[in-house]
């Protein structure tokens, strides 16, 4: 996963796209847990564009998107909070969030 700075995540929120974020501390063990689910589902997903960012070095859009623990997986659509994740639980569960966020492609031999 690609860490991006506060800058470039203000940047990408007031751009308005729809994009997923893994918010987490470098000395949380459940953040590495949950760090591995996501990678896991974007070996099997590779559309599972999920970037990450560290929360001691983004104090304002912590603020802003009202991040109240880590591990956080949050859906923002444009530039607000859609939904958060805080209990990864599973890899199914984490799958749930994002597959809205990325649907399924349809296969080339599948029809229309």
């Amino acid at each position: 996963m690609r860490e991006r700075t506060e800058a470039e995540w203000m940047k990408r929120s007031e751009e308005g796209g729809e994009f997923a974020v893994f918010l987490y501390t470098p000395l949380c063990g459940t953040c590495k847990l949950a760090e591995r689910m996501i990678e896991i589902l974007q070996v099997m997903r590779p559309d599972y564009a999920v970037e990450k960012a560290n929360v001691n070095l983004m104090p304002r859009l912590v603020n802003r998107w009202q991040v109240e623990s880590v591990p956080c997986l949050i859906h923002i659509e444009r530039g607000a909070v859609s939904r958060k994740l805080y209990a990864f639980e599973s890899i199914e569960n984490v799958n749930r969030f994002l597959e809205p966020l990325y649907p399924t492609p349809k296969r080339k031999d599948e029809p229309s």
